[in-house]
C-alpha cells in the first residue's frame, strides 16, 4: 500500500506549510508530525504481524489505519486546491506517480533479481504475474484468484503485499473525480463521501458471510475506509471552532484505545475486514480527529523516533515483505526468528536508502513536467512487461531446483501450492506441493497423533456400521508413484526408511471389520515383468497397475475375474505433464494399457450431473453379464478411474456415491437408513491424501 500519502510528501514540512500560510482560505492544513507518527505505528504493526505473527497476530490491521491517513491527507488536499482554484488532474496524478512509482520499480526488479537466483521455474512464472499485476495495481484482483491473504500458501507470495497498493490507486481512479464534480456542482462534498461510505461498508459487511477472501480484496468492500478519511478532512477543513483540549485529548486516548483492541482482538480467523474494520478505522479517525495539540499526538506520535519511521513507512512496507517470503522460501517454511529479525533490520536500512536516495530526488519539485511523469509511467510499464515476459517463457531447462544459486532446504517444494510438480529423472513427473507431497515424503515433519486418529475414527464408524449391518467394508490403498518408482526420483530427495502413510495404515490394520489393500509390494515386484503400471506423466497409476490391485479385491472377496490381456496402448499426456505447461514435453508409449476383453462385459451407467468427484462424480452402473450378483457402493477418489472397468464389469449393481472426502462420514448413517442394503463397500484413497 502507498503509505506516504502525508506530510512528508504531499504535504511537507516547511515548503507547503509556507505555502499554505500564504493563502487567505479559512481553513489550513498544516504539517503534522503525529499524523506521521501514526503511520509509524502502522507500518511497524504490519511488519511485527508479518515477521512475528504469534506475538502480533492482529498487526496486519495496520494496513487499514494507513487507508484512512491516506484518505484524509489527500481528500485535505485535492479540497484544498479545488478551494483555491489550483486543482488540476494532471498535477495530483503527476504528484502519486513521482511518489509511488520510483520506488515500486525497483522494489519490483530487486524481487524479480532475487526470484531469479532463488526460485524454481513455476515459481518464477508466478512471480512474473505478481510484478505485472503489481506494476499495473492489478495485485489486489490477481490474488483473488488464488490463495487468501491469511492462508499458508500467501506467506510464498513475495510480492502478497501489493494488493493495498492496487485498491489505493483504484480508489484515486475515481476519488478526485468524485469530489470535482461535487465542487463544481455545488453540491457539498460531504454528501458523496458520505454515500461512499455507507455503501462500501455495507457491501462489505453483505459480503463478508458469502466470500471472505473477494470481501478482503475487492475495492468497492474497502473504500469506505479510504473514504472515512475523505469524510474527516472535509470536517477538518469545515468545522468552526476547532474542539477544545478536554476533548481532543478524549478523542486521541478513545483513538488510541481502539487501536489497541483492534491489535488485540482481530485475528486472522476474523471475518476481515467486515465490523472488525470498523474497530482500526475508527481508531485512525480519532487519533487524526483530535489534532496535534492532544497529549499523545503531541508528545508520542511527535516524537522523533515515531516521525523517522514514519517518514520511511512506503518504502519500508515495500521492502519488508518480500526479504520475509524469500526467507520463508529458502528455508522452506518460517524462517528462524534471527533470520526474519535480520531482514526486518535490512529492510528498515533498505527503506532510508530508497527515502534519500530514490523517492526524495523525485519529489524536490512541487511541479512535475510531462518528461518526468512520461518517464516514470515508461519504466514502471517496462517492469510490468518484463514480468509478463518471465511469467511466459519456459525456464525449466535453467531453473529447476538442482540450478538454484541459493541452496533451499526444501527444494521444489518450499513455496507451498503454488508449486505443483517436479521433474525426476528419465522425463519421469511428480507431484510437487499438492497435499504436501514431497513434505510427507520426507517425513517433515511426520503425522501427528491427532491427524491419524481422525482417520482412523472415520473408518472405524463405517467398518462398525457395516459389520452390524452384515456388509463386508473394504479399503484399497493406492499408493503413491514415487512410492512405486523411487528410483526416478531425484537424487537429492533422500526418502526416509518409513513412509508417510505407514503411521495411519498401521492403525488402520487394527480395525475389525475393514479389510485393507495395501498393494505396495505387489506393484513393486510386478513392475519388474509386467511393464510400467504407472503414467509417467500422470500422477496415477495406469489399468494395467489397477487390474493388479483389483485381482487383490477379488481374492480377498471371493470374486470371479474378469479375463482380460494388455496391448501398448495411445501416448498419453497427463494430467502433471498439462501442469507444467511445458510444449512438447516429452512422452512415451511404454505407460499406457489398452484393455482388451476376452468376454465383452455389458454395463449401463446412468450418471448423476448434479455431483461431481475427480473420477467421474456418482452413477449407477447395472452389469447385465455380472461375474457377481453383489451390490457394490464406492466412494474413493481419482485412483478410482482405473478400477472402474473391472468393477463394472464384474458386480451386479454397482453404486459410485461420490469422493470420499465428502461422502465418508455421512455413510455409515446412509448404510443404516438404506431399506436395500448393499453386499460390499470399497473405500478407495491415494496415498497422498493421508
Amino acid at each position: 500500500m502507498y503509505w506516504r500519502s502525508s506530510a512528508a510528501d504531499e504535504i511537507t514540512p516547511l515548503r507547503v506549510a509556507r505555502r499554505i500560510s500564504r493563502t487567505q482560505h479559512t481553513s489550513h492544513l498544516k504539517y503534522r508530525p503525529d499524523i506521521d507518527g501514526l503511520r509509524a505505528v502502522a507500518v511497524l504493526s504490519v511488519v511485527a504481524f508479518h515477521a512475528v505473527p504469534d506475538l502480533f497476530p492482529g498487526g496486519f490491521v495496520g494496513v487499514d489505519i494507513f487507508f484512512v491517513i491516506s484518505g484524509f491527507l489527500i481528500s485535505s488536499i485535492i479540497m484544498q486546491e479545488q478551494a483555491r482554484g489550483e486543482f488540476s488532474f494532471f498535477g495530483f496524478y503527476a504528484r502519486r506517480i513521482r511518489r509511488i512509482f520510483p520506488a515500486l520499480s525497483v522494489v519490483l526488479l530487486a524481487s524479480l533479481a532475487l526470484g531469479w537466483v532463488i526460485l524454481t521455474s513455476e515459481e518464477l512464472v508466478q512471480l512474473g504475474q505478481h510484478i505485472a499485476a503489481g506494476a499495473f495495481f492489478l495485485s489486489n484482483f490477481l490474488l483473488l484468484g488464488e490463495a487468501g491473504y491469511f492462508d499458508k500458501a500467501a506467506d510464498f507470495k513475495p510480492l502478497l503485499h501489493l494488493w493495498s497498493l492496487g485498491i489505493e490507486e483504484q480508489f484515486y481512479l475515481v476519488w478526485p473525480l468524485l469530489l470535482w464534480a461535487a465542487w463544481k456542482s455545488g453540491v457539498r462534498q460531504v454528501w458523496p463521501i458520505a454515500a461512499t461510505v455507507v455503501v462500501s461498508f455495507a457491501l462489505n459487511i453483505y459480503l463478508i458471510s458469502y466470500d471472505p477472501i473477494a470481501t478482503f480484496y475487492l475495492p468497492l468492500t474497502r473504500f469506505w475506509e479510504l473514504g472515512c478519511g475523505g469524510l474527516l478532512a472535509w470536517i477538518a477543513l469545515n468545522r468552526q471552532p476547532a474542539i477544545g483540549p478536554l476533548i481532543a485529548n478524549a478523542a486521541s486516548v478513545l483513538g488510541c484505545v481502539l487501536l489497541g483492541l483492534s491489535f488485540w482482538l482481530v485475528r486472522p480467523g476474523s471475518d476481515f475486514p467486515g465490523y472488525w474494520a470498523a474497530l482500526p478505522v475508527a481508531g485512525a479517525v480519532l487519533v487524526c480527529l483530535s489534532g496535534p495539540s492532544a497529549w499523545i499526538n503531541r508528545v508520542v506520535l511527535s516524537s522523533a523516533p515515531a516521525v523517522w519511521f514514519g517518514l520511511i513507512s512506503y518504502s519500508l512496507y515495500l521492502w519488508h515483505w518480500p526479504l520475509l517470503s524469500f526467507a520463508r522460501i529458502v528455508e522452506n517454511g518460517e524462517a528462524p526468528i534471527e533470520i526474519r529479525l535480520a531482514a526486518v533490520l535490512l529492510a528498515i536500512a533498505l527503506a532510508w536508502l530508497s527515502l534519500h536516495f530514490i523517492e526524495t530526488p523525485f519529489r524536490k519539485r512541487l511541479k512535475a513536467s510531462q518528461r518526468i511523469v512520461v518517464a516514470l509511467c515508461s519504466a514502471l510499464a517496462v517492469v510490468g512487461l518484463l514480468g509478463v515476459a518471465v511469467s511466459l517463457v519456459d525456464l525449466s531447462k535453467t531453473h529447476g531446483f538442482e540450478n538454484r544459486l541459493v541452496t533451499r532446504k526444501g527444494f521444489e517444494h518450499a513455496i507451498g501450492s503454488s508449486l505443483r510438480w517436479f521433474e525426476g529423472k528419465n522425463h519421469w513427473l511428480f507431484l510437487g506441493n499438492w497435499y504436501k507431497t514431497v513434505q510427507k515424503m520426507r517425513l517433515d515433519p511426520p503425522p501427528s497423533a491427532a491427524q491419524i486418529n481422525v482417520t482412523r475414527d472415520s473408518l472405524a464408524r463405517l467398518a462398525a456400521t457395516a459389520t452390524k449391518a452384515g456388509v463386508e467394508a473394504v479399503m484399497i490403498f493406492g499408493p503413491n508413484k514415487s512410492t512405486i518408482y523411487p528410483e526416478y526420483l531425484p537424487d537429492v530427495l533422500k526418502l526416509p526408511p518409513k513412509r508417510y502413510a505407514s503411521f495411519f495404515l498401521d492403525e488402520l490394520v487394527k480395525i475389525d471389520g475393514l479389510k485393507l489393500i495395501d498393494p505396495t509390494e505387489l506393484l513393486r515386484e510386478a513392475k519388474k515383468s509386467e511393464g510400467l503400471l504407472y503414467w509417467r506423466t500422470d500422477s496415477h497409476w495406469n489399468h494395467k497397475g489397477a487390474f493388479l490391485v483389483y485381482a487383490e479385491l477379488a481374492k480377498m472377496i471371493g470374486v470371479d475375474m474378469p479375463k482380460v490381456e494388455f496391448r501398448q496402448g495411445p501416448i498419453l499426456y497427463g494430467d502433471i505433464a498439462k501442469m507444467t505447461g511445458r510444449k512438447n514435453f516429452p512422452v512415451f508409449d511404454d505407460d499406457n494399457w489398452t484393455i482388451v476383453w476376452r468376454d465383452e462385459p455389458k454395463w449401463t451407467e446412468n450418471k448423476h450431473q448434479k455431483e461431481e468427484a475427480p473420477f467421474g462424480g456418482s452413477s449407477d452402473v447395472n452389469n447385465e453379464k455380472p461375474l457377481s450378483d453383489k451390490i457394490v457402493w464406492v466412494i474413493g477418489d481419482s485412483f478410482t478411474t482405473a478400477l472402474k472397468p473391472f468393477i463394472n464389469a464384474t458386480f451386479k449393481e454397482v453404486h459410485y456415491l461420490g469422493h470420499w472426502r465428502e461422502k465418508l462420514d455421512e455413510l455409515p448413517e446412509k448404510l443404516e437408513q438404506a431399506e436395500r442394503k448393499p453386499d460390499l463397500i470399497l473405500v478407495v484413497r491415494v496415498e497422498r491424501s493421508f
